[in-house]
C-alpha cells in the first residue's frame, strides 16, 4: 500500500483537531508538572524485584517455562486492576543465560486470545524470533530453542501480535532476559540480583476511576498514560543496603520517552547499552531513554540519605514543535520514579568502578563494500509503505554488516528505530540539535524530527527464505499503525518464499 508523505500540520487544520484539541487539553492537564499522577503520594511502597526465573538446566542447555495468563494487580495502592502477566497476574519473571547455552522457551497462551512473544535484541533464526509471524493462539504451547550467541548484555521479552502490540505491552506482557559470558564475570560490578542489581523495567498507563486500564486510543498518541509505574507500580522505593547499584533501565512503555536524572542532580556511571557493556563508564548526570531502549547504570549511594529517580523535561522538547497542530508526546512532563534510601553505615566501602569495561566495543565493524540502505519514516509508513505481512521489503543475502541510513522525515513528531536479529553502531545522527545518546552497539534509537542517523548493522546470519524478520518503529502504536517493514535473510543468491511463516496475514 503506496502512502503520500503527510505533513502533519495540515493534517490537523482539518475536521479532527477539534476532538484532537480536547484530548490533548485533558491529557496535558493529567500530565501538568504541577500535579500529582494518580497512585502517587501517601505511603511508598516497596520496589517489586521481578523473580528470577526458574529454569531447568543440563550443562549448556536450559530450559524456561512461561505461561501467559490474566490477572489481579495493585498497580495503584489498594486497588486490584485487571492486568496480564507471564507465570504471574502483571510483567515477568527474569530469564536468564550465558553466551553459548542452548536454551528452550515453552510458552502456554492461557489468555482468550491469540498473542506472541518475541526475544527483544536476541540474535535467533527467524523461525524463533517470535514476531508477528508466530502467534500462539489459546491454549497453545509454543517451543523455540536457540543457542546464544549474544555478548553480556540486558535483553527483554514482549508480545509482537500484528496490530495489537502496544496492547499487549499495556497490559504486562514484558520481562527481562539477562546474558552474561567471560566479560561480565571478570568486572567488578554489583551482580548480586535483587540486591544490588536490579532491573527498572519503566511503563505509564492510564486509569478510569473504578481502576481499570484505560484503553481507549488517544488520537496519533495511542496509549501514552499519564501515570508512570516502575516494575508494575507506582510510588515505588527501594531501600539500598550496599554503597553502589546497578540499574538495568528498560523503557517497556508504548510511547513514552523518559530523561532520566537524579533529584539533587547527582552524576552516575553508565556501563552499558542496548546489546552490551560500552568499552569505559560514561559519566553524566541525565540519561535520555526511548520505547524499547536499554541503558544499565550505577549509582552510588552515602548511608542515610535519600533521593529519587525521577523523569524530567526534554530540553528543547525533544525537537518537537509546541503549538496548537502538534500532538503532547509528554517531553515536558515531570514525573518521580523511585525513591532511594542510602544504605546502613556499616556497608562496605564500594571498588573503585572498571576504567575498562568491554574493550572489544571499541571496535569498529568492518564496511568495505557494505551494502547501503535507505529507510525513510513519515507518520505511520516506512518508505512510503505500511506492513504487509505477506511482502519482503529487504533481501539480505551475505553475512557482512551493511550501513542503514534512516531518517525521521517527519518535521513534528519523533520516531525511534528498532532492528530485530541484529545489533549496531550509530555512526552519525545529524538534522537535529537534540543531544541524543547512542554509545555502544545498540538495538534501538531515538530520533527525534528531521533527524538521519547512519547505522553499522551486525546480523545473526541464519538463513531461511520463509521466516522473515521486522524492522520498525518501537513507539508501539506507530508500529501498530503501520510503520514496521520485513527483511529476509538468505544464502548468496538465494530469493524469499513465496509464502511467508506459515501464511497468516493476522490483519488488524
Amino acid at each position: 500500500m503506496q502512502l503520500p508523505k503527510v505533513d502533519r500540520r495540515m493534517f490537523f487544520k482539518g475536521t479532527g483537531v477539534v476532538v484532537a484539541s480536547l484530548a490533548a487539553s485533558r491529557f496535558l492537564a493529567a500530565c501538568s508538572t504541577d500535579s500529582i499522577p494518580r497512585g502517587y503520594g501517601g505511603e511508598p511502597r516497596p520496589l517489586p524485584i521481578p523473580p528470577l526465573a526458574e529454569g531447568e538446566r543440563d550443562g549448556n542447555r536450559i530450559t524456561y517455562r512461561l505461561n501467559a495468563q490474566a490477572g489481579q494487580s495493585q498497580i495503584l495502592p489498594d486497588v486490584a486492576t485487571s492486568t496480564w502477566g507471564f507465570n504471574g497476574a502483571h510483567l515477568g519473571p527474569t530469564l536468564t543465560a550465558r553466551q553459548g547455552d542452548e536454551v528452550t522457551v515453552e510458552i502456554t497462551n492461557q489468555l482468550d486470545e491469540m498473542t506472541t512473544i518475541h526475544w527483544h535484541g536476541m540474535k535467533l533464526p527467524g523461525q524463533a524470533d517470535g514476531g508477528p509471524h508466530s502467534p500462539i493462539e489459546p491454549g497453545e504451547t509454543w517451543s523455540p530453542s536457540w543457542t546464544v550467541t549474544n555478548t553480556a548484555a540486558t535483553l527483554w521479552y514482549h508480545p509482537h501480535p500484528h496490530g495489537l502490540t502496544g496492547l499487549h505491552a499495556y497490559r504486562g506482557l514484558a520481562g527481562a532476559f539477562v546474558i552474561e559470558d567471560e566479560v561480565s564475570d571478570s568486572l567488578d560490578i554489583p551482580t548480586d540480583y535483587g540486591v544490588d542489581d536490579i532491573p527498572l523495567v519503566l511503563m505509564d498507563h492510564r486509569f478510569h476511576e473504578d481502576g481499570s486500564l484505560d484503553e481507549e486510543d488517544l488520537p496519533d498518541l495511542g496509549l501514552l498514560g499519564d501515570t508512570p509505574t516502575v516494575n508494575g507500580i507506582t510510588n515505588a522505593h527501594f531501600d539500598a543496603t550496599t554503597r553502589r547499584v546497578r540499574f538495568r533501565v528498560l523503557d517497556g512503555s508504548n510511547m513514552r520517552f523518559f530523561n532520566l536524572q537524579f533529584s539533587d542532580d547527582r552524576p552516575f556511571q553508565v556501563i552499558a547499552s542496548d546489546s552490551g557493556f560500552l568499552a569505559e563508564p560514561r559519566e553524566v548526570t541525565s540519561l535520555i531513554i526511548g520505547p524499547g531502549e536499554r541503558w544499565e547504570i550505577l549509582v552510588d549511594l552515602e548511608p542515610g540519605e535519600d533521593i529519587t529517580l525521577r523523569s524530567g523535561a526534554f530540553p528543547e522538547n525533544f525537537g518537537v514543535p509546541d503549538d496548537e497542530y502538534t500532538p503532547d508526546f509528554g517531553f515536558a512532563d515531570s514525573f518521580d520514579l523511585l525513591t532511594i534510601a542510602g544504605p546502613a553505615e556499616d556497608a562496605a566501602q564500594a571498588p573503585a568502578i572498571p576504567g575498562v569495561l568491554d574493550p572489544a566495543a571499541r571496535q569498529e565493524p568492518d564496511l568495505i563494500d557494505a551494502p547501503e540502505r535507505t529507510f525513510i519514516l513519515n507518520t505511520f509508513s516506512i518508505n512510503d509503505q505500511m506492513m504487509d505481512m505477506q511482502r519482503v521489503d529487504v533481501v539480505i543475502d551475505h553475512e557482512g554488516p551493511e550501513i542503514w541510513e534512516v531518517t525521521n522525515d517527519n518535521s513534528d513528531w519523533p520516531h525511534n528505530f528498532h532492528i530485530h536479529n541484529a545489533r549496531f553502531r550509530v555512526l552519525s545522527l545529524v538534522g537535529t540539535d537534540v543531544e541524543v545518546p547512542t554509545e555502544g552497539w545498540k538495538d534501538t534509537v531515538s530520533l527525534p524530527p528531521g533527524a538521519t542517523t547512519r547505522l553499522a548493522v551486525e546480523f545473526g546470519y541464519y538463513p531461511d527464505p520463509a521466516w522473515p524478520y521486522m524492522y520498525h518503529c518501537h513507539m508501539l502504536y506507530h508500529e501498530d499503525q503501520g510503520m514496521m517493514g520485513q527483511f529476509i535473510i538468505v544464502e548468496p543468491g538465494g530469493q524469499p518464499a513465496e509464502q511467508l511463516g506459515h501464511g497468516e496475514s493476522h490483519a488488524h
